[in-house]
């Protein structure tokens, strides 16, 4: 037996963000704020200040050389 999706899809892409305060929305590269601190990065709502998201910045890859 097959499911078949009933309703329509939204109309929202995949990469936007939502601040679970103000229900601010928009792609990251579209307004919210991205504050670098040496190895840690930080994701702000531009219309309340809250804080989505912390974590480490991504690190480049590190290549091993063979001696």
């Amino acid at each position: 037996m097959n499911a078949v999706a009933s309703g329509h899809r939204s109309s929202r892409r995949k990469s936007v963000l939502f601040c679970a305060e103000c229900s601010f929305e928009s792609a990251l590269s579209e307004g919210w704020l991205v504050v670098s601190d040496g190895d840690e990065r930080t994701i702000v709502c531009p219309e309340c200040g809250h804080v989505a998201d912390h974590r480490p910045a991504r690190s480049a890859p590190v290549s091993q050389c063979a001696d």
